[in-house]
């Protein structure tokens, strides 16, 4: 039986630059920061707002992933439900982020876009 979703990859160019964009700027917890595997240089670093239960890796690209590398920069389809989108993005735009698009109204709910440290696009979504 299937119980959640445990982790999604995003994939980086810089693995330092982006925690610290993700801890420092979107205030996400530091879940993990471990070697990739004995005698790695790439890390295993996960992500998460707090109290949240999926998990965002931080994946530097390696000969194992290559093919990731073209994605990094690209948007990566992750979206972040978020509550109070007007006030957060405010406080995002304090935190020296790169705001894409505005807090848009739909039926469905209300939806910015932001880009990381490594240029890839994340989607906030405030649902109805």
């Amino acid at each position: 039986m299937f119980k959640k979703v445990g982790t999604v990859s995003l994939f980086v160019a810089d693995q330092q630059r982006a925690k610290a964009f993700y801890t420092e700027k979107l205030g996400f917890e530091l879940r993990a920061d471990n070697p990739l595997y004995p005698g790695a240089d790439n890390r295993w670093i996960a992500v998460a707002p707090h109290g949240a239960e999926t998990e965002l890796i931080l994946y530097l690209p390696d000969e194992n992933w290559a093919h990731y590398e073209r994605v990094v920069g690209q948007s990566q389809a992750i979206t972040l439900e978020v509550s109070e989108i007007d006030s957060l993005v405010e406080q995002l735009k304090r935190n020296g982020v790169e705001i894409i698009s505005e807090p848009e109204h739909q039926p469905w709910g209300i939806f910015a876009m932001i880009e990381d440290s490594e240029q890839n696009r994340l989607i906030l979504v405030q649902p109805v």
